[in-house]
């Protein structure tokens, strides 16, 4: 007769999942959907949160750089790490720049 045993696979084998990255619009800047979004990746288990800011070619640079520090203060505070952060502008979302985050 056969025995079986539970085995652990430990935390090297556990399957990573890929999220959808967190959309903000430069122009509006972070919205209440976009704290809903983060903490929704939070509970489905993301430690790090991706962002793409559209619209970036429509606010000057000051702005942009609060609407980044915006977003990375909501994901700090949620507990998860900023991954990428990525500029997007035009009205075919052409990608601006990526702004990696992190040490």
């Amino acid at each position: 007769m056969f025995q079986f045993r539970a085995m652990s696979l430990g935390d090297r084998y556990r399957p990573t999942m890929a999220f959808d990255p967190v959309i903000v619009s430069a122009t509006a800047g972070p919205l209440p959907e976009t704290v809903e979004q983060i903490a929704a990746l939070r509970s489905q288990g993301a430690t790090s949160v991706d962002v793409v800011i559209t619209d970036d070619g429509l606010v000057d640079a000051e702005l942009l750089e609060l609407v980044e520090l915006e977003v990375r203060d909501l994901i700090e505070k949620s507990g998860a790490a900023v991954g990428s952060i990525t500029r997007a502008s035009g009205p075919s979302g052409s990608s601006g720049s990526s702004v990696p985050y992190g040490p």
